[in-house]
């Protein structure tokens, strides 16, 4: 076990404690598959009967025991239990170090300074969304591909989760079946709970309950690269998110090859999201080569792109005393 499991199972041992009856425990073996080792205890549930001094030291034993050989397990206990609500009521200071932080902290699939954008969609999609998540990149936004999967991993499951807690925005692919995916449901409604916005890729459905207030992207017969285009110019057009897409795409335009540098350039200034300011600052950031200068000097010149600053007079060499 890691240290963050080892919290966990700490987590575990307190309420077990505070909380197990008999029944708990040979509801836990059943979940785990080691009624026999818990049974067969010769301490454990005798010392919980009559109350002895070393009953805690018996649910250490015993919790450890069932973990190291599967870690995994872990989740599973704590989920059937709900031992992280109750661990959030009692301990709320100490809730999220164990039962949140190590989330975020795992959530190394994003893009280093990329906007985070989670895409909620049916497994069917699969391909399109891989290219989807290629045209994205090029406008700097990381886009995280979740899929329906009633088979997924426990590590698949973990990964969702920690992109859903800290996905900056929410892109759901609406098609017939998403409604009735629980997957893609509950990655909506974590979006809700976390109040950040959602942007609806209308593909033969409309959005729907609460999420349906959303301003939608109506998608079918659309290549992804369209998609992607429309995505971008949308969270460009929003205040809240448009200064930090424009510091992505400058990060994005660095890694472009030329022509798609210039086509990003030009499109972008085509779309009259952004101030002159914004925009001299974001070619001057892309660190373009003189044929991509020529290419783009109509903008360049507009917004006062590559000026040599004027050099400021140097005055140490005059007296401070001398009068005016």
């Amino acid at each position: 076990m890691n240290s963050e499991e080892r919290k966990k199972v700490s987590v575990i041992s307190k309420y077990a404690i505070d909380s197990f009856n008999e029944g708990d425990w040979l509801t836990l073996g059943q979940i785990t598959g080691k009624i026999k080792e818990i049974t067969g205890h010769g301490r454990l549930l005798r010392s919980l009967s009559f109350g002895d001094d070393d009953y805690n030291s018996c649910v250490a034993e015993i919790l450890n025991s069932v973990f190291s050989e599967d870690s995994s397990l872990i989740h599973e206990v704590v989920d059937y239990f709900d031992i992280d609500l109750w661990y959030q009521q009692k301990y709320p200071e100490k809730y999220k170090r164990v039962f949140v932080e190590a989330k975020i902290t795992n959530a190394d699939f994003w893009t280093e300074g990329y906007i985070r954008l989670f895409v909620s969609h049916l497994s069917s999609n699969r391909a399109r969304m891989s290219a989807l998540k290629t045209s994205l990149a090029h406008w700097g936004i990381c886009a995280f591909i979740a899929h329906e999967d009633i088979e997924a991993s426990r590590e698949w499951r973990d990964e969702v989760e920690a992109g859903l807690e800290t996905m900056e925005i929410l892109a759901a692919v609406v098609e017939p079946g998403f409604k009735e995916s629980d997957w893609c449901a509950q990655e909506v409604g974590y979006a809700l709970g976390r109040k950040i916005d959602i942007i609806p890729l209308r593909a033969g459905l409309d959005p729907f309950g609460f999420f349906g207030k959303f301003q939608g992207i109506p998608i079918s017969g659309k290549i992804p690269e369209t998609v992607a285009n429309e995505i971008a110019k949308l969270l460009f057009k929003k205040p809240k998110h448009r200064e930090r897409c424009i510091q992505s795409l400058g990060r994005a335009l660095l890694l472009q090859e030329s022509s798609k540098k210039i086509s990003l350039i030009a499109t972008f200034d085509e779309w009259s999201v952004a101030t002159d300011d914004q925009i001299k600052n974001l070619l001057e950031i892309a660190s373009l080569s003189m044929h991509e200068q020529i290419e783009l000097k109509n903008i360049i010149a507009r917004v006062g792109a590559y000026k040599p600053q004027a050099s400021t007079p140097d005055y140490s060499q005059f007296d401070d005393d001398i009068p005016f």
